[in-house]
């Protein structure tokens, strides 16, 4: 059983064959394909209906059931305080390892309902990591608040920068009130205008431990410094 700090840093990996559900990306030759996890972050048009938006959340939950497909997360920003960078809906895909010759298992009904939604959205990022992550990730057993951030450095950010700002990202993973940490970089990375470099996941047992995350000397003490040297940032938090 994994302990309560199942702290994972997940490395970068190549661009794999889940490009080819990606607008503007080229399409892989067929062949096998590893577990992928795909989260994208969207907020809703102001003209789309709660009714409108009801109907596409419970179509994404119901691709749990496709062939491929491991596991899905749809959730709400829970947090009320408006934020700048803060989106309102999370949706997290595990895609299972794809067979040789079949590497969209389980991907064309996720990729037509990503059309649907992109039609309706104001604005999305999405991260894919292809790393192998924690068995029964998707269903996050005793996890309460899944927080997750997603950012790009500064095209100018030093080599030095980016490592010191990944290293104290990833030293929060050791924080007690933490359950699981996911510190990596997307496989996809520049494929797309959505796409973006950087992904961290934090699991938390508690909405109290999740604020104590939040008010933590260490957090605080990083985010100047990362504000500094990024561009761009996204993230919400889910109350599972």
């Amino acid at each position: 059983m994994p302990s309560r700090r199942d702290v994972m840093t997940l490395g970068a990996s190549a661009a794999c064959a889940a490009l080819a559900r990606i607008p503007g990306a080229s399409a892989a030759p067929a062949g096998p394909r590893g577990p992928t996890l795909q989260t994208r972050l969207f907020n809703f048009r102001d003209d789309v209906s709660a009714a409108a938006q009801s109907d596409i959340t419970s179509k994404l939950k119901g691709l749990a059931g496709s062939p491929g497909v491991e596991g899905v997360m749809v959730g709400r920003n829970f947090i009320p305080t408006p934020f700048p960078t803060r989106f309102e809906w999370l949706c997290m895909i595990r895609f299972g390892e794809s067979p040789p010759g079949d590497p969209a298992a389980g991907e064309p009904g996720a990729r037509g309902l990503m059309e649907a939604l992109s039609s309706s959205r104001r604005n999305e990022v999405e991260c894919e990591l292809t790393a192998p992550l924690p068995a029964g990730f998707i269903r996050a057993a005793g996890v309460k608040v899944r927080h997750t951030v997603m950012f790009d450095f500064k095209s100018d950010a030093s080599a030095e920068a980016r490592a010191r700002n990944v290293d104290a990202i990833r030293a929060m993973g050791a924080l007690p009130m933490v359950q699981r940490y996911v510190v990596a970089r997307s496989a996809a990375f520049g494929s797309g205008e959505a796409q973006m470099e950087w992904q961290v996941i934090g699991d938390f047992a508690s909405v109290d431990d999740f604020q104590a995350y939040s008010r933590a000397p260490a957090h605080l003490t990083l985010r100047d410094d990362f504000k500094a040297h990024t561009a761009r940032v996204a993230f919400l938090d889910v109350e599972l």
